[in-house]
């Protein structure tokens, strides 16, 4: 794989796992990332499970393309609510592995509000294969064991979010980490409720670093009060409301334009972005409840939050 003209060499790489319909929204996270750190210190790369056609405008970034990945057992995995190609995450430090030796995966329902990725490519793993953030689920209730580890019959553990997974490719394949993820999803697949996510926590049984919220802040409606002064890098759009389908304003109307605004500079035909007719302004009752969980969380968010008090140390 040959390096991208002008940049000097590097071990490590941002990667995107995605497949034709999600490569716009993988391809604004992209931007943003060269945008607030053009000296940046990594490649970016799309992997998928189908041929790719970027556009050329998004030539300045220098994008690495491998080959589609073909494989008997990534065809054969149980697919549920999510698209495959989630899976594909799982395959990148072997797809990818001898031209890195760490890598960030990021889902491309992320958006950047802050640089500083290269920096954190230089964290000491500890030994481990993975680096990542707790699942929302187990931010303020820690002691809350998620719904695989009960079907797979083990204790509690802690559970990472699989849209940010910073890598040692060596050690992940040293581990076998995919060959235990696929075991695991042959003998079981009703274990499998979240794809590839379900079956790394199930694999690595919660031996993994914990890394700082803000690298993965995971926003779900229901806490957005708490997100401005987390001070969040990366904000994980998880669950079904998108800025770009989100008519009844969940989500601040500032993502909402940004997507709209990229999608329509840079496609001839460019995906649609719901336009936002109400909001959380709207609704009094709303308001009311956000304030409510905001009050009722904020001494268990805060006492999870003053476990990191530099995101680029683990916690």
């Amino acid at each position: 794989m040959s390096l991208p003209t002008g940049r000097k060499n590097t071990r490590n790489a941002v990667v995107f796992c995605v497949d034709a319909k999600y490569l716009p929204y993988a391809l604004f996270l992209a931007q943003q990332l060269h945008q607030k750190e053009p000296l940046r210190e990594y490649d970016i790369c799309m992997v998928s499970d189908e041929p790719l056609r970027i556009p050329d405008a998004f030539a300045d970034l220098n994008l690495k393309v491998p080959l589609p990945l073909e494989s008997a057992d990534y065809d054969g995995l149980k697919v549920t609510h999510l698209a495959r190609s989630t899976y594909l995450r799982m395959w990148v430090p072997h797809i990818l592995g001898l031209d890195y030796d760490r890598i960030i995966y990021l889902d491309s329902d992320i958006f950047a509000d802050a640089a500083g990725l290269s920096r954190l490519f230089g964290l000491d793993m500890q030994g481990k294969a993975i680096a990542a953030v707790r699942d929302v689920q187990q931010w303020y209730r820690p002691r809350r064991n998620v719904k695989e580890f009960e079907l797979a019959g083990r204790p509690l553990r802690p559970y990472f979010n699989g849209g940010f997974l910073m890598t040692d490719t060596a050690r992940y394949r040293e581990d076998l980490v995919l060959e235990r993820a696929l075991a695991i999803g042959e003998a079981h697949p009703e274990w499998i409720l979240h794809h590839d996510q379900s079956l790394l926590n199930l694999a690595l049984d919660g031996d993994w670093l914990e890394l700082s919220p803000v690298w993965n802040w995971q926003w779900p409606w229901k806490y957005p009060l708490f997100t401005d002064w987390a001070g969040p890098r990366l904000l994980h759009f998880i669950g079904d409301k998108k800025p770009w389908n989100d008519p009844q304003g969940y989500c601040p109307r500032r993502f909402q334009m940004a997507y709209a605004a990229f999608f329509e500079q840079n496609f001839a035909s460019p995906p649609v972005v719901a336009a936002q007719t109400v909001s959380v302004l709207h609704s009094k009752s709303r308001m009311l409840w956000l304030a409510l969980r905001f009050l009722g969380l904020r001494g268990r968010l805060l006492r999870y939050l003053e476990r990191f008090p530099d995101p680029y140390q683990p916690g």
